[in-house]
């Protein structure tokens, strides 16, 4: 087949749609588009997971879990971190441009609205149901974009189990400004008669909700038995924890990987249970040692001084962060913090400002982004500075005992890194 266009040309088109595309009330927009497609994701499995925080870490273990018990696992999450490509994996591999290309020219044609309809999502959602049919995919771990209820995946039809992460106040302008509001979207992935998983340390609000959608749905409801838990170790190493009698390690840190290792657990039980029988305890323990993701807590650097890398964002983001970063011995801590105006900031820094002992804020890195003066002025001890210098400047400033950490946004984290 000859592909005419290239990735700078493919790249071009798909960022002229907008981010968001037009408000919708159901799915048929993008149904549409996919019935002109062939439906492809008619032709997968998928393990459906939505949340507030937690997604990428969860569905990282499960897809691990599932590449190890060696069967092509396709993987679908948001935002990129390094490049688009990033969002669309095989076997932790990113779709080729080549590919990229290829399935972009066939969805062009099939669409049947203006570009100022569709989002960007819907666009990158309908090129990874392609490539995942092109490529045979045995099983897809499909994570949500916004919500779960009106989201472009929620078209799949059938899922071996679907996955609610933790639920928190995030997004409120779409979801609602209630944990029950964004909750019963979330709860929106429950297909009739298909399982469903719902992460520990949940509110009983969030449990309640999903719970009776689940009934309403004829679905098998498991939520981990926290009563069957022991943590033997949580530091900047990892977690070391017992559950059911059996020993697990993650290889990302924070005490909240614990909670999504057991989400990933009761998941992969129910995954085996329903056709997938290479998918034994030794593919479960590597899936989780193993699962990395970029810019969840990642240390940069370990000492002289310290750099933890989080894309936390949200109250219930910081709040965790917030508990790591206090556990640890080293002073003193930096924040290089850097918020988009559309979240919940004032109350998500309140979670941090009292554990560090100075700020940098920045501003910039994105459009949205909150003024750096005014997010200074939530902090006892701050200063506001460009994006290139302000590494530099919080290095410096915790000197070799100390501890730089970078939150407030995926997209400053991304930056940082880059």
């Amino acid at each position: 087949m000859v592909i005419k266009m290239q990735i700078f040309e493919a790249m071009q088109i798909i960022n002229s749609f907008s981010k968001l595309g037009k408000p919708v009330t159901d799915l048929s927009r993008f149904q549409i588009l996919m019935d002109k497609l062939g439906n492809p994701q008619d032709k997968l499995k998928f393990v459906h997971v939505a949340g507030t925080n937690g997604k990428g870490s969860t569905v990282r273990m499960l897809s691990e879990m599932l590449i190890h018990a060696k069967y092509k696992t396709g993987e679908f999450t948001s935002p990129y971190i390094h490049k688009y490509n990033d969002r669309i994996k095989v076997n932790g591999i990113n779709i080729p441009d080549r590919d990229l290309c290829m399935i972009l020219e066939e969805i062009l044609p099939a669409l049947h609205y203006t570009k100022d309809d569709y989002s960007q999502f819907e666009i990158t959602t309908a090129i990874a149901f392609m490539y995942y049919n092109y490529m045979k995919c045995d099983i897809v771990v499909l994570e949500t974009g916004i919500g779960g209820l009106l989201d472009c995946t929620n078209i799949i039809k059938d899922p071996v189990v679907s996955v609610i992460t933790s639920i928190s106040l995030d997004h409120t302008k779409i979801l609602g400004d209630t944990i029950e509001q964004i909750a019963k979207h979330k709860s929106g992935i429950i297909k009739q008669g298909c399982p469903v998983v719902l992460a520990p340390h949940n509110s009983y609000e969030v449990k309640d909700i999903v719970y009776k959608a689940a009934a309403i749905n004829n679905s098998y409801f498991c939520t981990p038995n926290l009563d069957r838990l022991k943590i033997e170790k949580s530091d900047c190493t990892g977690n070391r924890f017992v559950y059911k009698n059996f020993t697990y390690n993650t290889g990302m840190i924070g005490r909240h990987q614990i909670d999504n290792a057991l989400t990933a657990i009761e998941t992969a039980e129910i995954i085996k249970r329903n056709g997938f029988d290479n998918l034994n305890f030794v593919n479960i323990y590597e899936g989780i040692r193993t699962a990395a993701l970029p810019l969840r807590c990642q240390i940069l650097r370990e000492k002289d001084p310290m750099v933890i890398v989080d894309g936390a964002h949200n109250p219930d983001g910081m709040k965790t962060l917030a508990e790591l970063i206090k556990a640890l011995p080293y002073h003193p801590k930096i924040l290089v913090c850097g918020m988009l105006k559309d979240k919940d900031w004032p109350n998500a820094v309140s979670y941090i400002s009292p554990i560090i002992d100075r700020a940098i804020c920045v501003d910039g890195f994105i459009s949205n982004t909150v003024f750096a003066p005014t997010l200074a002025e939530q902090f006892k001890d701050a200063e506001t500075s460009g994006i290139d210098n302000a590494m530099f400047r919080a290095i410096n400033l915790a000197g070799k005992g100390g501890l730089v950490i970078v939150a407030g946004s995926l997209y400053l984290a991304s930056v940082i890194i880059k």
